[in-house]
């Protein structure tokens, strides 16, 4: 009986297989198409669409959420890698060997000529500049030292903060005249950045240079977000960023005073995932630091943070958690 199971189990593996493999396919023609339209690799509504119908079948079928979630986002990926187009005639030096610096690298080498050099390194002559560095003047002051060979090229800072640097970029770029785009990716060094998403804002001297980033970036199989100033970007990442670490570097340090150890707690089900969060939090401190210290919003989302607790805790006490969703 159990090797019957096991053989039926096995057809129909090939089964899968042979089926994924023409999803495959299928999602290759679909770059293609997309590319000859000008669409870009990302659909997010689209993608919504499919998670929404695979998680509501098999959970129907007795699976778990969290495990549908992670069925049919693993094939999603698998798709979009694949819809990975032409390569594009460019050539882009990424600088700075970091964490952000290697996964960008790794994610723009399926579609252009990448170099990847570490910062201080003399560059060659490029079409795209990207600068994978921290926002110091440090970094403004090597763009400035090589302006003889970025002059009429694109310069994309990756700074997780765009205030403090993105006005001097930007009157550096109409000064010394090259082409300026500020981005940041939103993940850190992952194995292979597919459908990750990427957030451009467009200075006054990137003209239509910024439809250029944004192929590269889209065309790369990342899903671009344009944000229409630095102001924006910044007090988007206050909440997104800033009040998120707060979050879990709070409950980190809660647990901690308690004395438990997450690594042998009884952890929930949801705990879990938020302890993988937390850890990713915690293995970069610097740039949580960086964010927290730089962004010119951070100080008035934590007291909002802090606020909101407070009021949180006066619903429970009065028996008005519902007014939370309210």
């Amino acid at each position: 009986m159990l090797d019957a199971l096991r053989g039926e189990v096995d057809l129909l593996d090939e089964e899968l297989i042979e089926l994924i493999i023409k999803r495959l396919e299928l999602a290759r023609e679909l770059g293609r198409l997309k590319r000859s339209l000008g669409l870009p690799i990302v659909d997010k509504a689209r993608e919504g669409e499919v998670v929404n119908k695979w998680v509501s079948k098999l959970r129907s079928a007795g699976l778990s959420e969290d495990l549908a979630y992670e069925l049919i986002n693993a094939i999603i990926r698998a798709s979009t890698y694949v819809q990975v187009g032409e390569r594009l005639n460019i050539n882009v030096t990424v600088v700075g060997t970091g964490r952000v610096g290697r996964a960008v690298s790794r994610a723009l080498n399926r579609v252009a000529n990448v170099s990847l050099i570490q910062f201080r390194d003399k560059p060659a002559r490029s079409d795209v500049f990207i600068l994978a560095t921290r926002p110091t003047w440090d970094s403004v002051n090597y763009v400035i030292s090589n302006v003889d060979v970025i002059r009429g090229s694109v310069l994309v800072d990756l700074f997780s903060v765009k205030s403090t640097f993105f006005n001097v970029l930007e009157e550096s770029s109409i000064k010394y005249g090259f082409h300026y785009v500020s981005a940041h990716p939103l993940f850190g060094d992952v194995g292979e950045p597919v459908n990750e998403t990427v957030v451009l804002i467009p200075s006054r001297s990137s003209g239509d240079y910024l439809d250029l980033v944004r192929e590269l970036f889209s065309r790369a199989g990342l899903n671009v977000v344009v944000l229409r100033s630095p102001e924006e970007h910044d007090r988007l990442m206050a909440y997104l960023q800033a009040a998120h670490h707060m979050a879990l570097l709070t409950l980190y340090a809660l647990f901690r005073r308690a004395g438990i150890d997450l690594r042998s707690a009884p952890l929930t089900h949801s705990l879990r995932y938020t302890v993988r969060a937390m850890e990713r939090v915690l293995s970069q401190l610097d740039v949580a630091y960086e964010i927290q210290s730089l962004n010119p919003y951070s100080s008035l989302v934590r007291e909002e943070l802090i606020s909101t607790l407070r009021s949180i805790i006066e619903l429970i006490d009065r028996g008005r958690l519902d007014e939370v969703v309210k």
